[in-house]
């Protein structure tokens, strides 16, 4: 078998069409990763300043005890009515997917009693009586709110929590 001029150049040609398309591939693969990321941050910056995303659950409340002038850190136009404003649900009834201390897949909706920011433990009870859950942060593969439906990033939520906590002298 002999391999002419021709078929030769061709190959050659193949390949470094071959290694050209997975280099731009790479490239393009690498910027959209980092976009992602550079989006994550700054959500997560934007969270731990005070801004209150929309797909974590809320309340609708005063920010501090005594205080009714609407605070700096809130745009004019989401203030709404009466002096209340939206702030973070740290009780919000939520359904969670979770592994359970065998590592099996459980789910649970559940109202959220207390949140260890500490020791990122979420305590709840569910809807039957004497049905007390503690759930570790990390063991959590998804939530919902259970109202809605509506997926929200837990992570984010506790992030929030830890704001609010923080601007009321809780934490």
């Amino acid at each position: 078998m002999d391999i002419g001029l021709a078929q030769w150049q061709f190959l050659v040609a193949l390949l470094t069409g071959a290694l050209l398309l997975f280099v731009i591939m790479w490239i393009a693969w690498h910027r959209v990763a980092e976009r992602r990321e550079t989006e994550r941050r700054i959500a997560a910056a934007r969270v731990r300043s005070g801004h209150i995303p929309l797909e974590i659950p809320t309340v609708r409340g005063g920010l501090s005890v005594s205080g009714d002038s609407p605070p700096d850190t809130l745009p004019e136009w989401f203030i709404q009515g009466k002096g209340e404003h939206a702030i973070v649900d740290e009780q919000p009834r939520i359904h969670v997917r979770y592994l359970d201390p065998r590592g099996q897949k459980a789910e649970c909706t559940m109202q959220v009693d207390h949140l260890d920011v500490q020791k990122r433990i979420l305590h709840g009870h569910g809807e039957l009586p004497g049905d007390l859950r503690r759930i570790s942060l990390h063991q959590i593969t998804g939530a919902r709110i259970a109202e809605s439906g509506q997926r929200f990033n837990i992570d984010t939520w506790v992030d929030a929590v830890r704001v609010a906590r923080r601007r009321r002298g809780q934490l």
